[in-house]
């Protein structure tokens, strides 16, 4: 007997010829809040446990696939705070047991980037950019991307984007395997990757879930571990001068005149 598709206020899920559509909306960025994130562990948990469910299709609505963290939502949002929780449910996440295809229809920045990382594939639309500006913002990069960036796309890759922080566009996503498909038109994004979702959900249900934790079994020790280093320097480094000239120029929208200090 199937369970009952949860009904929650930033994530809709829909169920059909067993995939089901995960799509986050919380506002025209899709910011990533504790709140947000904690639905979307709630949605994948209902996904783990329904049968009838064989596949994912992480999407959101709007023209942001997502905008990052809402660092308003991390307590109080000073140097105190911290996105330990957040993280907590990233890993329940890369821990589920359904495959899992995202639409990439526009920007995936910082923690965006991180969420549309835990999936097994990406489609990503005309508009689709992947953004790792962490080090403009003078600070580490976080949510286990020092682990699934590298598996995706090799270290020397996934260093190269990391430390010059340049978004990452369509066309140059697909060269680096961050994208498996490139689809032309914005509006074709989840219908290609519900394509994709369908062939994986046509084929026999344990064999590709157990395939998969085989597959994932040491991107799961490694992004456990990622995120107790990545969380260390982060804590580190928000308390720097460099992170705050870091946020004052990206609000200024000017050149950041880092120190080192």
């Amino acid at each position: 007997m199937g369970m009952t598709i949860p009904s929650l206020p930033n994530v809709h899920v829909t169920l059909a010829d067993h995939v089901a559509s995960i799509e986050l909306g919380t506002d025209a960025f899709n910011f990533l809040s504790l709140d947000a994130m904690t639905q979307l562990a709630e949605a994948w948990q209902w996904a783990d446990d329904e049968p009838a469910c064989r596949a994912i299709v992480l999407c959101s609505s709007g023209r942001v696939f997502c905008g990052g963290v809402d660092f308003r939502s991390l307590g109080a949002g000073g140097p105190d705070a911290s996105p330990e929780p957040l993280y907590r449910l990233a890993q329940r996440l890369l821990a589920g047991r359904k495959p899992c295809i995202a639409a990439v229809q526009g920007a995936a920045v910082g923690a965006g980037l991180g969420l549309a990382m835990l999936a097994d594939q990406r489609v990503a639309g005309p508009h689709a950019q992947f953004n790792a500006s962490f080090a403009q913002l003078g600070f580490h990069a976080g949510f286990g991307l020092t682990a699934t960036l590298p598996s995706v796309m090799g270290v020397h890759a996934a260093s190269r984007m990391l430390l010059m922080a340049q978004p990452v566009r369509a066309q140059q996503a697909l060269q680096l395997g961050l994208a498996d498909e490139l689809v032309t038109d914005s509006e074709a994004v989840r219908d290609a990757a519900l394509a994709r979702a369908r062939v994986i959900a046509g084929n026999a249900p344990r064999a590709v879930q157990d395939m998969r934790q085989n597959l994932r079994a040491a991107l799961l020790v490694d992004f456990a571990q990622a995120l107790e280093r990545e969380l260390a320097a982060q804590l580190a480094h928000i308390k720097t001068r460099d992170f705050m000239e870091g946020v004052s120029a990206m609000m200024a929208k000017r050149p950041p005149r880092f120190t080192g200090a």
